[in-house]
């Protein structure tokens, strides 16, 4: 492999691991009861009207963090909430945030990216044994492959949420105006984005949002 590509792949690699997330600091419970009833009442009240709703099953955790923002960690059974989340959310806006992370449990979004990304660098080491320095492409190819794949993921979870809401009796309204919150934070902290990158997992927010309005008849807003 020529000299420069490798320098630009060991640069790529550099900024990539530079992006990697902190550790959380949880919020014990005996802290917050209150926050951690809160959104177990949520989790209860959203279980007797959904199945499958697997991520009932998931503990759950709060962490200290003024971005709003929940996510599971299907390998370890975790639900994750910020209190960033919780403070600005209604409870019917939160369901429906949960019913998202539910949809990623339900369709095996996490594990189906893995496997995505395995069969890639298969493909890849595969063709390094007859194309000596093909190997290398993987580490440019294999993040643009699966955070592609991630966000048809994401809007495929925003579908779910759409059609759930109707069975909790919930307007999809919530959903939208949780997602306009969460557009409105990144504004006010001047990392609100109208585009979205070949390397993010999540198509922007404005995105999802008009797109949630085509599934629901509602016209494109200005």
């Amino acid at each position: 492999m020529p000299g420069p590509w490798k320098a630009v792949l060991l640069i790529f690699i550099l900024l990539s691991s530079g992006c990697a997330t902190q550790k959380a600091q949880y919020v014990k419970q005996q802290a917050s009861p209150e926050l951690y009833q809160r959104v177990d009442q949520i989790l209860a009240r959203s279980r007797a009207v959904i199945n499958p709703y697997p991520i009932y099953r998931f503990q759950f955790a709060v962490t200290e963090d003024k971005v709003p923002n929940a996510w599971v960690n299907s390998q370890r059974g975790i639900l994750v909430v910020t209190t960033g989340l919780l403070s600005m959310c209604d409870d019917n806006e939160l369901s429906l945030i949960l019913l998202h992370e539910n949809a990623h449990i339900k369709y095996d979004h996490a594990a189906k990216n893995a496997l995505l990304s395995d069969v890639t660098s298969a493909a890849f080491t595969l063709g390094g044994l007859f194309l000596p320095g093909v190997g290398y492409g993987n580490l440019l190819v294999n993040p643009l492959v699966t955070s592609g794949y991630s966000r048809s993921q994401e809007l495929e979870a925003d579908r779910d949420v759409i059609n759930q809401a109707y069975l909790m009796g919930l307007n999809p309204d919530h959903y939208i105006s949780a997602l306009e919150k969460m557009k409105q934070y990144a504004a006010e902290k001047g990392k609100a984005s109208d585009t979205t990158g070949l390397f993010d997992t999540h198509p922007n927010l404005q995105y999802r949002i008009d797109t949630i309005n085509q599934t629901t008849g509602r016209p494109k807003l200005p």
